[in-house]
C-alpha cells in the first residue's frame, strides 16, 4: 500500500473514529494523513469539526483556516471559522467571515443565522434582530436561528420573549441540544422554580450524561431546599467525570449549606488540587478559615484569589464580606474600595464601602458612600437603617428619624430596624421632656 493510498485509509478511519465520539484519535489520523498530502482542503476541514468537538477551538480555527488557504471561497468553511472565532470572542474576525460567505452566497442561511449570536455577544442587540429577520426570509423555520435570538433577549433580561424563542426551536426540533436548558435558566431568573425544574429534567431526558445540566440542575434543587436531590446530582456528576472541579465546588457549597464545614474544606482543597485557578475556592476556604479563628491563614486564601479574580466584582463583594466578618476592616475597605471602581452604580458594593468606613469610625465617608448606595437603590432598607445609625452617633437626631422611619416603611418587621425606631422615640421624649422642664418657672421655697 502506497502512502497516498494509506492517507485515504486514515481519512476513512477518522470519519469512522469522529462518528463513534472518540475525537483524539480521529484528529491524530486526519493528521497522519495530511502529513502525507498537504493539499487536500476538505482533510484541514474535516479535522476542524473534529478540533470543534473537542472543544478545542484555537487549533479548529487554525484547520479551517489552512483549508481557507487551499481553497478561499468555500462558504462551509468560512461559516465554520466564524462560528469557532465567536467562540473565542473574536468578533470582529468572525463578522468578516459571515459577511465574506454572503458575499459569495446571498442565500447562504447559516452566514445570517449565526451572526444573530456574534451581534448578541458583542451587546448590539438591534443588530442581532436584523440577521433574525434576513435569515427567516431565507428558511423561515430555523431552530437554530430561534434558539439564537432567544440567547439575545436572554441577555438583555427579556425572559419570556427568550423562553417563547426557545420553545419554538423545540417545537421545530425536538431534540435541539440545550434548549430545554436554556428555558429551565429563564424560568429560573424569573422566579419559577418548579417550572425550570421541569425543564432541566427535560434536557437530561435528552441526554442523561449531560455533566453540566446536572450541576445546573443540582445548583436549582439546592436553592429549592432540596438537598438530598441536589447532592445526587452533583454525586452522578461526578460518577461522569471524575475530575470535574465544578462539580467538587458545588458538593463545597452544599456542604456549607449543611454547615458540614469540614467536609466543605475538603471539597475546595479537593476543586485546587484539580484546578489551581478555579475562581471562588480559596474565597470559600478564607470564609472557612476565618470562621474558625485561622486569620493568618484565611489572609493567604484571600491574597491568593485577589491574584486570580482581582478584577470580578462579584470575588471582590465576597472578599470584603470574609474580611469584615473577620475584623481586617483595613483590608476589607481596600477591597471594597476597588470593588466601587469597578462597580460604581452598585448599590451593594457602595453600601458595604460605607460599613467598612462606618467601622474605621469614619463617619462621613460612610455617610458619603450608604446615600450613594440609597440614590441607587432608594428601597434599600439596611442601608437607611446604618445610615441613621451613623447621624445617631454624630447627634442629628431628626434626620436620623427620617432615615429609620424609611426603614421601617419598607422592613416593618425587622427588629433591628424597629430598636432602633424605638431608641430614638424615646430619645424624643425625653430630650422633649428636657427641654419643656427647662423652660418651667418653680416657685421658690
Amino acid at each position: 500500500m502506497d502512502d497516498w493510498t494509506g492517507a485515504e485509509t486514515r481519512v476513512e478511519r477518522a470519519h469512522e473514529l469522529y462518528e463513534q465520539g472518540r475525537w483524539p484519535e480521529a484528529a491524530a489520523e486526519l493528521r497522519a494523513a495530511i502529513e502525507v498530502n498537504p493539499y487536500n482542503a476538505s482533510w484541514y476541514f474535516n479535522l476542524g469539526l473534529t478540533l470543534e468537538a473537542m472543544e478545542d477551538f484555537p487549533r479548529a480555527c487554525e484547520a479551517f483556516r489552512e483549508a481557507l488557504e487551499l481553497e478561499p471561497d468555500d462558504i462551509e468553511t468560512l461559516n465554520c471559522l466564524g462560528v469557532n472565532l465567536t467562540r473565542r470572542q473574536q468578533y470582529s474576525e468572525a463578522l468578516e467571515c459571515f459577511e465574506r460567505a454572503s458575499r459569495l452566497n446571498a442565500d447562504y442561511e447559516p452566514a445570517y443565522c449565526n451572526r444573530i449570536i456574534t451581534y448578541a455577544e458583542m451587546g448590539r442587540h438591534e443588530q442581532a434582530e436584523t440577521m433574525f429577520y434576513l435569515a427567516r426570509q431565507i428558511k423561515d423555520e430555523c431552530p437554530l436561528c430561534y434558539y439564537n435570538m432567544g440567547n439575545s433577549f436572554y441577555a438583555r433580561k427579556l425572559y419570556d420573549q427568550a423562553i417563547r424563542c426557545w420553545k419554538q426551536s423545540l417545537r421545530l426540533d425536538p431534540n435541539h441540544p440545550q434548549a430545554n436548558s436554556r428555558i429551565a435558566e429563564a424560568y429560573w431568573c424569573k422566579g419559577d422554580l418548579r417550572a425550570a425544574r421541569w425543564h432541566y429534567q427535560s434536557e437530561l431526558q435528552r441526554d442523561d450524561r449531560d455533566v453540566d445540566t446536572l450541576l445546573d440542575l443540582g445548583e436549582l434543587l439546592v436553592e429549592m431546599n432540596d438537598l438530598q436531590a441536589a447532592d445526587a446530582k452533583f454525586r452522578k456528576a461526578l460518577d461522569l467525570s471524575p475530575d470535574n472541579a465544578c462539580a467538587y465546588f458545588c458538593i463545597g457549597l452544599l456542604e456549607i449549606r449543611r454547615n458540614r464545614l469540614s467536609r466543605a474544606e475538603q471539597a475546595f482543597r479537593r476543586v485546587l488540587r484539580l484546578d489551581a485557578d478555579y475562581p471562588g475556592a480559596h474565597a470559600k476556604l478564607a470564609w472557612l478559615m476565618m470562621r474558625r479563628g485561622q486569620v493568618q491563614t484565611a489572609g493567604r486564601h484571600v491574597i491568593a484569589e485577589l491574584r486570580r479574580s482581582g478584577e470580578n466584582p462579584a470575588m471582590l463583594e465576597e472578599l470584603g464580606q470574609v474580611l469584615l466578618e473577620g475584623h481586617l476592616i483595613r483590608h476589607a475597605n481596600t477591597v471594597l474600595r476597588r470593588l466601587v471602581e469597578l462597580a460604581p452604580e452598585d448599590p451593594y458594593a457602595q453600601h458595604n464601602l460605607a460599613v467598612s468606613f462606618f467601622k474605621m469610625h469614619r463617619l462621613d465617608d460612610g455617610i458619603r458612600h450608604c446615600r450613594k448606595a440609597i440614590k441607587l437603590l432608594p428601597e434599600y432598607p439596611t442601608a437607611l437603617y446604618n445610615l441613621a445609625l451613623a447621624h445617631l452617633k454624630r447627634g442629628q437626631m431628626p434626620r436620623a428619624r427620617r432615615y429609620v422611619a424609611r426603614a421601617l416603611s419598607m422592613a416593618p418587621r425587622d427588629e433591628n430596624i424597629r430598636r432602633l425606631a424605638d431608641r430614638l422615640n424615646r430619645y424624643g421624649f425625653w430630650a422633649h421632656l428636657r427641654q419643656t422642664l427647662s423652660h418651667l418657672h418653680l416657685p421658690k421655697w
